[in-house]
């Protein structure tokens, strides 16, 4: 998540600030992309993270470093920061006989075009096989109810449920809690973890 942000967008009285935005980086801005990766590979189940904040005179992050270990073995690291000089999204999935990379848009990474590479002994051809296969799905707006009429339906569907907002939250606590103690955080967190109730430094 490398994204452009200065002065004058922080020039919001609330932004940049842990009472009215509740986080920097890793909040704001790079949560989706977070969302995305535990969509692929599921839960988290460790993670190390160290934050600091270098662009702008603000109180929260805006660059930060991730190291996360998935409950299914695979690892990953997510790379953020507000100085870059332009807005880029981008995941990369690397699996045994495939690479997997999104586009670049930065609000949408999932819409933009995809790149998918085959790695021995798999062939592209049937990579590509495979991918012309595949309808693309709706995106946005459009997708989310979508998503939700069919999950009232009863149909099986992509609709995004209260465990998966919640997943996202511990994770954004997990982070700070690393960020904060130089420590490994385990997940899922429970409610005797120190910030379990909110991850906002006491000072606000």
């Amino acid at each position: 998540t490398h994204w452009d942000r200065g002065t004058e967008y922080y020039a919001i009285e609330w932004r940049g600030t842990w009472k009215r935005e509740q986080g920097g980086a890793v909040l704001g801005h790079a949560i989706h992309n977070h969302d995305l990766l535990c969509a692929v590979f599921g839960p988290v189940k460790r993670l190390s993270a160290f934050g600091a904040t270098r662009v702008n005179p603000i109180e929260v992050e805006d660059c930060a470093s991730i190291s996360f270990e998935m409950e299914n073995g695979a690892l990953a690291t997510s790379s953020i920061t507000l100085g870059s000089a332009s807005n880029t999204t981008r995941l990369r999935f690397c699996f045994e006989n495939l690479m997997a990379q999104s586009g670049d848009i930065p609000y949408a990474p999932a819409q933009g075009d995809w790149t998918f590479m085959a790695r021995e002994p798999v062939t592209q051809d049937q990579i590509d096989e495979c991918i012309a296969g595949v309808t693309n799905p709706l995106s946005g707006f459009t997708g989310l109810f979508s998503a939700i009429a069919d999950r009232l339906d009863g149909v099986p569907s992509s609709a995004v449920t209260i465990s998966d907002g919640r997943r996202s939250l511990e994770l954004v606590s997990a982070i700070y809690h690393s960020m904060r103690t130089s420590q490994y955080c385990t997940m899922p967190l429970d409610d005797s973890h120190p910030l379990y109730e909110g991850w906002l430094p006491d000072s606000t």
